[in-house]
């Protein structure tokens, strides 16, 4: 029997308390907000791995669903003066159950049929945002810096978001982890790999699908609501696809088979990317997409399981974990 606390927990409590000083000895805006946008892509591509890696339904409308959290905090902020922490249950709730019954007539669908779908619902959202008046239509919303504070989320510094980032990337990982080892994950895991499997030994398809499209939609809305204070601007460009794939492409790297995947996808992604377009937009226009383009698929290509599915199959993750049992007996004597 494994022991519950030992060297692995240590180290990733060590680095979770690196991770909280990170801002007394990063200083620059610019530096602090790639931490923050990894945080909060992070936290997308966990919210889209419900969906996408426990239940293997491909979605490419999670970036509609980020835009309806983001409007959802922004006009109950600016017109009912409603604090984003309540903006972001109501968005869960809202977004995660109209997900839920928009998506249900589609659950028969599965592949390409299923992600095409999403697509439709994500373009629709971005069309009626972008007519719609009360939104602002497509000049979008500015949520104004006047009140500072927590109520209303808003600080001219980045260091308060880096925080609210930091704890949303840590809970939406333990929710991930935790639904990974229930009675839902188990069956979310049987359904993508043979739903009639599944409906023989007493698995309902539907519903489960259900309850993680709600999950997976209505974290990714709580996401749009920090994005929505954080930026201070959102338009309907925000549901656009490009922005949608921000949030599957770390899964797919990391390795959408894994709940530690997208996490590790988005740590590695989300930097280069900034890197890349800070490095070389100046030298041509466009060149930082064709290099990040060209690594992605070289990964792909020669990793097609991700980061992660290479890993569980490798001699070095024996060789790691016989390391790491080695000093937990060290320091905690043998295990039980």
């Amino acid at each position: 029997m494994k022991r519950k606390f030992g060297i692995r927990q240590i180290l990733v409590l060590a680095l979770i308390l690196i991770c909280a000083i990170v801002p007394s000895f990063v200083k620059t805006p610019y530096m602090l907000g790639i931490f923050v946008t990894t945080f909060y892509i992070g936290c997308g591509t966990l919210a889209w791995s419900v969906l996408g890696s426990l239940t293997g339904e491909v979605s490419l409308g999670h970036a509609g669903f980020m835009g309806l959290g983001a409007y959802i905090g922004a006009l109950l902020m600016n017109n009912h003066h409603i604090t984003p922490w309540v903006g972001m249950i109501i968005a869960f709730v809202f977004v995660g159950l109209l997900a839920a019954c928009l998506l249900a007539p589609c659950f028969v669908l599965s592949g390409s049929y299923f992600t095409l779908v999403t697509i439709a619902f994500s373009e629709a959202f971005r069309n009626l945002f972008t007519n719609w008046d009360y939104a602002g239509k497509g000049q979008g919303i500015l949520v104004p810096l006047k009140e500072q504070g927590i109520y209303s989320m808003r600080w001219a510094s980045k260091i308060p978001y880096y925080y609210i980032a930091l704890i949303m990337f840590v809970l939406f990982y333990i929710i991930l982890r935790k639904i990974d080892k229930s009675k839902l994950g188990y069956a979310l895991k049987t359904i993508r790999e043979d739903e009639e499997t599944a409906n023989a030994v007493g698995i309902n398809p539907f519903k489960y699908k259900f309850i993680a499209t709600f999950i997976s939609a209505g974290l990714i809305a709580v996401v749009g609501v920090f994005y929505a204070n954080y930026i201070g601007y959102i338009n309907p460009d925000i549901m656009k696809q490009s922005q949608a794939l921000n949030y599957v492409m770390p899964a797919i790297i990391g390795g959408i088979g894994s709940i530690t995947g997208p996490l590790l996808g988005a740590i590695i992604l989300t930097p280069l990317s900034e890197f890349l377009n800070a490095s070389l937009s100046s030298i041509a226009g466009g060149l930082n997409l064709v290099v990040y383009a060209v690594i992605v698929i070289a990964v792909i290509v020669f990793r097609p399981t991700g980061i992660m599915g290479w890993y569980d199959h490798s001699k070095f993750k024996k060789n790691v974990n016989a390391k790491l049992d080695a000093v937990d007996a060290k320091l905690f004597g043998k295990r039980g």
